[in-house]
């Protein structure tokens, strides 16, 4: 297969890539707030124990969905490949692939219910299969609109997805059956969704299978595939296995500590996925460009990540009281815990789409692999003496110690040096982030009540944040933001500009 010829000329893949990354962070921002919204009502309608059993379901849709269309969506966004060539036989692959997959799910619904230790959610598996048929079907409109950096139309099919997903869901829930609620949900959004981007591109693929591609994709889709589906079943190992030992009620306490704590990541998911990936693409590996560009993002992640994990460690119990009720106060210390994992896990991913956007996507399945392997007994021999909590610090212990170095390692050969130039992108970030915690703990701390301590503290540590990193981030941001932002930048130009005055001044007043 040959680069189309929009892959010789990388002089706009920067800009290109830094406005898909606003429109996907704006995406990604407005619907996660937005959906924090409608959980923190429905959660309040549902018992821990319903939760769990839509997690239960979840678990299979997650693992079986990363598996769905073979990787192949991949082979649509990536900018050296050209979809006039591949598009049509990934369009008949993944039709193919999802239909028996989603026809998997529905015989094999009650052996995996029981399995998870909740045999009610055999129902919402059933129904959870028809989002992964639709997953299918619009494989190729939404990769093509990842390709072309098109995060704009992506937005629009989330936010017009957004009204019926979440009206599906609280009516539903008010009725009464909270874990089919959260699955038929999950069914509207998907088709709403991919409704809307299969209107959105320049161009429909009709499936249509050329023999002489199906060779070429799949050996670059199965890799990645796989890939996948080990990282998704890492992702989800944790929750089969408390399932499985300790029941859907602690499986929902554990389910609402990890959403929360992964909402920075999930934020930052959906850009990288989108954006990174096919930027990475466009740069040759060992590059000058390409190490700057890892240099430029890695940054940005912790610059976003960062923050959000540092003041949800310090501030788990207020978020959880105040959001979710009394009835979830066993989720704060694990959220505790699990935030710190939200924050890394995040980086290790702009690793793993580097890896893929330079075709490598076998070296993320052996580290997936060597993830699910270690992962799996370490969660089931924590969960006996440390319950849930133990659970969290094996994801903590694993990605720090086994996964980020290994990531790391598979990186030498395209990014000399990978670990200097990350610990120097996200050691700045880190520390405000770190700062700016402390400052709204101990901001929060004489406060009595969850409400006040959580808005005095939440909003002393943005404060602070924002003070602290204002040099790093006016220099990730886009010279169109800049350009908009530009008084509030100014103010702190003149501000920096003002401080060796003012020690100066203050030395020699001490003189």
């Amino acid at each position: 297969m040959t680069a189309p010829p929009e892959a010789s000329g990388l002089g706009s893949i920067g800009a290109r890539a830094a406005r898909g990354a606003l429109w996907s962070g704006a995406n990604a921002l407005m619907m996660k707030l937005a959906g924090i919204a409608v959980m923190v009502v429905v959660v309040r309608l549902v018992t821990p124990h319903d939760f769990g059993v839509f997690a239960a379901a979840l678990v299979v849709h997650a693992i079986v969905s990363s598996f769905g269309e073979l990787g192949l969506s991949s082979c649509v966004a990536r900018r050296d490949l050209d979809p006039e060539k591949v598009a049509s036989t990934v369009a008949v692959l993944a039709l193919v692939s999802s239909f028996v997959l989603a026809g998997g799910m529905v015989l094999a619904a009650d052996p995996l219910a029981g399995l998870l230790g909740a045999p009610e959610a055999a129902a919402p598996i059933r129904v959870l299969s028809i989002a992964v048929f639709l997953g299918g079907v619009f494989t190729v409109p939404g990769a093509l609109l990842v390709r072309e950096f098109r995060q704009g139309k992506v937005f629009l099919a989330s936010a017009v997805a957004f009204v019926p997903t979440n009206l599906v869901l609280i009516l539903l829930a008010i009725g009464g059956d909270g874990a089919m609620a959260f699955a038929w949900s999950r069914v509207v959004s998907q088709l709403v969704s991919g409704i809307v981007m299969a209107l959105s591109v320049d161009r429909t693929y009709w499936p249509s299978l050329r023999r002489a591609q199906v060779g070429p994709v799949l050996r670059f889709g199965l890799p990645l595939a796989g890939a996948n589906l080990l990282g998704y079943s890492l992702l989800n190992a944790d929750y089969a296995i408390i399932g499985a030992f300790l029941g859907p009620a602690e499986l929902g306490i554990y389910t609402l500590a990890f959403t929360v704590a992964s909402w920075s990541t999930s934020v930052m998911s959906s850009t990288i996925n989108s954006v990174a990936m096919p930027a990475f693409s466009a740069l040759q590996s060992g590059s000058a460009e390409l190490r700057g560009f890892l240099a430029r993002t890695s940054r940005m992640v912790a610059l976003i990540a960062f923050p959000v994990m540092a003041l949800t460690i310090a501030l788990a119990g207020e978020l959880v009281a105040v959001l979710y009720g009394s009835t979830w106060a066993a989720a704060a210390p694990v959220l505790r815990i699990l935030a710190l994992y939200g924050g890394v896990f995040a980086l290790s991913l702009l690793m793993s789409n580097l890896l893929v956007g330079q075709g490598r996507a076998g070296s993320v399945f052996a580290v997936q692999a060597v993830w699910l392997i270690v992962l799996i007994p370490a969660v089931g021999l924590s969960l006996g003496p440390f319950g849930l909590s133990g659970a969290a610090w094996v994801h903590v212990a694993v990605i720090a110690i086994v996964i980020m170095p290994l990531y790391l390692r598979a990186l030498r050969g395209t990014v000399p040096a990978a670990g200097r130039l990350l610990v120097r992108a996200s050691g700045a970030p880190a520390a405000a982030a770190a700062g700016a915690a402390l400052l709204g703990l101990a901001a929060a701390s004489p406060v009595s009540g969850d409400v006040p301590r959580l808005i005095l503290g939440g909003l002393t540590g943005t404060a602070a944040y924002l003070v602290l990193s204002a040099p790093m981030l006016r220099r990730a941001l886009p010279a169109a933001v800049r350009g908009r932002a530009g008084t509030l930048l100014a103010f702190y130009d003149r501000l920096e500009s003002t401080l060796p005055a003012l020690r100066q001044r203050s030395k020699e007043s001490i003189q």
